[in-house]
């Protein structure tokens, strides 16, 4: 599904991320690897093939974009260093040939140093001519600048004509924000009541819908 913001071409991907193809630029929200092993590190059970679907999910579409520059925009790694941590760097030796940068989110709590070690440039919020990428929605601003984030791992219900609701996750764009869907599959849905002007996108397993 494309879609324009601020004059510039983008695509929804089903992955639930966002692709700029004049700079060949993915943009990823909230994959939170490590989650499932932190959950049994603290004592809460899991299954430890859990993320195994993320791991080969982010693979399968960097190999299928085949973009240049990849910007996570927080919340790459939940928590604190674990067995995780080799199976990631060791996707990233496999597509070596990309840039990789992280905006920073709450949940990275991991030394930047690790990150930069494993190809990943850390910074807070990284801003462009006509974007401003960050973690977390940008409180009112008046720039003409449109910001992209996550954070809020957002989902929009829909009725059905027998009653029926589904809580689908979704890209949500005001005039001001654009924020992505949650990528990690163990990430909660935070459901949004979109404004009047507000652009919904909700994601299904193989595509993306204008949501009217």
């Amino acid at each position: 599904m494309e879609t324009e913001l601020n004059r510039q071409r983008f695509i929804l991907l089903p992955e639930k991320a966002l692709y700029k193809p004049d700079e060949r630029l993915l943009i990823i929200a909230d994959v939170h690897l490590g989650k499932a092993a932190h959950f049994r590190k603290e004592g809460i059970p899991m299954p430890s093939h859990a993320q195994q679907n993320d791991y080969l999910k982010l693979h399968n579409l960097l190999c299928n974009i085949k973009p240049e520059k990849v910007y996570f925009l927080g919340d790459l790694f939940h928590s604190k260093l674990n067995n995780d941590w080799q199976h990631f760097t060791t996707l990233l030796v496999q597509h070596r040939h990309i840039t990789f940068t992280l905006i920073k989110g709450n949940h990275d709590i991991i030394t930047p140093q690790l990150f930069e070690e494993a190809g990943i440039t850390v910074v807070n919020t990284l801003e462009t001519a006509d974007f401003i990428y960050a973690h977390e929605p940008q409180k009112l601003t008046t720039s003409s600048k449109l910001t992209i984030a996550g954070h809020i791992h957002p989902a929009i219900v829909l009725s059905g004509t027998a009653k029926q609701n589904l809580r689908l996750p979704c890209f949500h764009i005001t005039q001001s924000t654009v924020v992505l869907p949650a990528f990690g599959s163990l990430t909660g849905l935070f459901t949004i009541t979109p404004g009047k002007k507000d652009r919904i996108y909700a994601v299904l397993p193989n595509q993306v819908i204008k949501v009217q």
